[in-house]
């Protein structure tokens, strides 16, 4: 029988003690969620552990935590980075990873209690365009005047598009 692709290989879930100092030594370390080899600053260093670096790099502990405290899954975050090309959904700016931008949600879909439902989520925007320009946007909505671009993204955010959140929350 003939088979596609490659040989899957077994996931890596934690990086054998013997090994960790042979990958220090190259100036990497293997991240457990992505399945990468990856350059030793990538990662945040473990105090408790004397430095040893924490399991997964800073991307994809970036994606996780954000993915936990919006309620959706880490390849909805991964789809949603792909979806805008590696950009801000607002200005366009181009980041490596989905650090530095932010998730954006409806505020008034959720309680405040520091998670969302994961229906409200918008977009991955950047600090400036989440924190600056969507916030005041959204607060005073009609009585300023239109931004068509502002509100093509209210009004049809790429999440709605992936079908990982409900237009108009």
């Amino acid at each position: 029988m003939q088979r596609r692709g490659s040989e899957l290989a077994p996931l890596i879930t934690r990086t054998p003690t013997e090994r960790v100092p042979v990958l220090l030594a190259r100036g990497v370390y293997w991240c457990t969620v992505c399945q990468q080899e990856l350059p030793v600053d990538r990662f945040v260093r473990d105090n408790q552990r004397d430095g040893i670096p924490r399991s997964r790099c800073r991307s994809c502990s970036g994606k996780l935590t954000r993915a936990k405290k919006f309620n959706i899954s880490f390849a909805d975050v991964d789809r949603l980075f792909a979806l805008q090309d590696q950009r801000c959904a607002l200005c366009g700016t181009e980041h490596a990873d989905v650090d530095g931008l932010n998730l954006d949600h409806y505020h008034n879909c959720c309680s405040d209690n520091g998670t969302s439902c994961g229906k409200c989520v918008r977009g991955l925007l950047c600090w400036s365009c989440n924190a600056g320009v969507v916030t005041w946007y959204e607060r005073l909505r009609g009585t300023v005047p239109a931004y068509p671009l502002l509100d093509d993204y209210l009004d049809n955010p790429p999440a709605t598009r992936l079908g990982a959140a409900e237009p108009g929350r």
